[in-house]
Parts: C-alpha cells; sequence; structure tokens
C-alpha cells in the first residue's frame, strides 16, 4: 500500500474539488468547479463525475481508489447521502458511491466532508501522531469529526461529530436544526457577528471576518465577541472531552482563524469545565487549511482499500 496513490474529491455548497493525493499526503493536479448547487442534486451529481474522470483521464499515476467528502449526512456504508440541507438541493438519496463506482470503475469511500477534514489532519496535519482525537470546524457552523485508533469513527447513523448541536443552555437560543439551546448558535460564525452587533447596537450584523478584522484591529467589543464564542465552545467540548478522553482537540474553519484570543477563551473554559485529569487537553490550530478535506478523502480511499486487501 505504501506506493498507492489515490484520488480526493470534496464537495461542498459553492465549490467541487478534486485531485490526486500521493502516499505522503500531498496533493496533485487540483481542479476545481463550481457547485452550481441551485441546479439540483443531478446536476451537482453529474459535474462531480466530470471532474472526477478528467482528473483520472489526466493522472500519470492513476488512482487505486476513490475517496470523497460531502456536506450532508452519509451512510458510511453505502456511500448514500442520508439527509443535506437545501444548500444543496435534492442531494438528499443520492447513492454518490454507486454512481461513482459504475462510472470510475474503481472503489469508492464516500463519508462527510468534516469527518474527511478530520481524518486529513489526524493523518498528514495537526493531529499527526494522536491516534484518538477530536476534529472541530468552526465556520458559518460547526460540525466535528471523531479519529478513533487513527481511523474515522462515524457511528451508528453517521452522526458522530456532530459538535455544533451538542447543548450548551437548556431552553436557549433557537437552532436551524428545530432544536434550542446548541452550541452553534453561540460560537459560530454568524453568532460572533450578531453577538458584536448587539454590542455595538448596529442595525445589520457585519461579515464575521470584519469582526476579526476589527479585533485585529484593537477593537475591544470585536474582541470580546470573539471570546465570548471561545468559552462557549471550549463549555460543549469540555463534556466531550469528559465523556472521550481526547488526546487533542484539532479545530479549524474560517473562525479558527481568529488566532489566540478565541484559542485561549476555549482552552480557559475547558480548564474551567472538565474534570480535573483532563482539564489540560491540548487544542491545537488545524494546519492543512482548505485543502484538509481533499488529503483526507484521499486517506479515507486508502485506509478502505487497505482494509479490503486486508493490509490495516
Amino acid at each position: 500500500m505504501s506506493e498507492v496513490w489515490t484520488l480526493g474529491i470534496d464537495i461542498g455548497g459553492t465549490k467541487i474539488a478534486a485531485a490526486l493525493i500521493d502516499p505522503d499526503g500531498v496533493v496533485h493536479g487540483i481542479r476545481t468547479i463550481p457547485t452550481a448547487a441551485q441546479e439540483g442534486g443531478q446536476a451537482v451529481l453529474d459535474r462531480v463525475i466530470a471532474i472526477a474522470g478528467e482528473v483520472v483521464s489526466e493522472a500519470e499515476h492513476p488512482p487505486a481508489a476513490v475517496g470523497v467528502g460531502t456536506g450532508g449526512q452519509v451512510d458510511p456504508h453505502t456511500g448514500e447521502i442520508v439527509f443535506a440541507t437545501e444548500l444543496i438541493p435534492g442531494w438528499t438519496g443520492v447513492p454518490l458511491r454507486r454512481r461513482l463506482q459504475e462510472t470510475l470503475s474503481l472503489p469508492v469511500w464516500v463519508d462527510n466532508d468534516v469527518h474527511t477534514m478530520a481524518l486529513g489532519e489526524a493523518t498528514h496535519g495537526a493531529g499527526r501522531g494522536v491516534r484518538n482525537g477530536l476534529y472541530v470546524a468552526v465556520g458559518t457552523g460547526i460540525g466535528g469529526g471523531w479519529v478513533l485508533g487513527s481511523r474515522l469513527y462515524a457511528g451508528s447513523r453517521g452522526l458522530a461529530g456532530s459538535v455544533g448541536h451538542v447543548k450548551v443552555e437548556i431552553n436557549g437560543r433557537p437552532c436551524t436544526c428545530g432544536g434550542r439551546g446548541c452550541v452553534e448558535q453561540y460560537a459560530s460564525g454568524p453568532a460572533i457577528a450578531e453577538h458584536y452587533r448587539r454590542l455595538r447596537g448596529l442595525a445589520s450584523a457585519p461579515e464575521g471576518r470584519d469582526v476579526m478584522e476589527a479585533m485585529r484591529a484593537g477593537d475591544e467589543l470585536a474582541r470580546f465577541a470573539v471570546q465570548e464564542a471561545g468559552r462557549w465552545l471550549g463549555f460543549a467540548l469540555a463534556s466531550l472531552v469528559n465523556a472521550m478522553a481526547p488526546e487533542a482537540i484539532i479545530i479549524g474553519g474560517g473562525v479558527a482563524e481568529a488566532g489566540e484570543p478565541f484559542f485561549e477563551a476555549i482552552r480557559s473554559s475547558i480548564a474551567q469545565h472538565a474534570l480535573p485529569t483532563a482539564r489540560s487537553t491540548p487544542v491545537r490550530k488545524a494546519a492543512l487549511g482548505p485543502r484538509a478535506g481533499l488529503i483526507g478523502a484521499g486517506v479515507l480511499a486508502r485506509q478502505g482499500l487497505a482494509a479490503e486487501r486486508g493490509s490495516l
């Protein structure tokens, strides 16, 4: 398995990326196209198949398997999209694994995109050497992925890692999931922007990145909004640390670019709320950036192929 190359595909709400991934996790020949999600699930599937075929046809090192990370809840056994939001209309129910296998004549493995990011960071990024860790992506929403024994743990329905829906307040703020008090409503990019709006008395919320720019320029209210988000996230993570005792927590996504004010608040909150022996759990910034999902998809394919061949 040491010389096996794989094809990694990352399907997001705005773009689709595909590339060859070498045995060291290096990305080669990356291609990106718009998702054009508004055209519906079948059109998105057609675009995925097209870009995958282009990369494979031009590959100097033909891939032995394909890994895919996609938005939505995925059945890790069948590779079918169990549930997806209207970010990609009509994506629910798409038999992604089967269709790609039929078209490419290669074995295919599919998982949630944050799960593949987790696997990429665990294998080639900030979690390298961590066998049991938690990856958290904080951006427009909050997602997560568990890597246990150096392999993804998706849970019985592919839901493991739904960090954004850990409850932090009884009867708290309403969430898009239909529940209340989910940490996503307190620590995501939009939550930071809304908190800053209230602090400043603005008529409308700015973009999250504008709040971070204001913080870097010395705006203490922006800094407070970012730190408050870190405290809420740390409060949620403390419960996960108590329950699962990860060796480390890796945090990525756009909000992670807020840097130390955000991370220090997370660490302080974990230290305050976790059990004594878990209070020093390392919290690290993700290292692979926007290519984490592609790299992780390649690792997913490599691990799946190795397991199928009895090499793992």
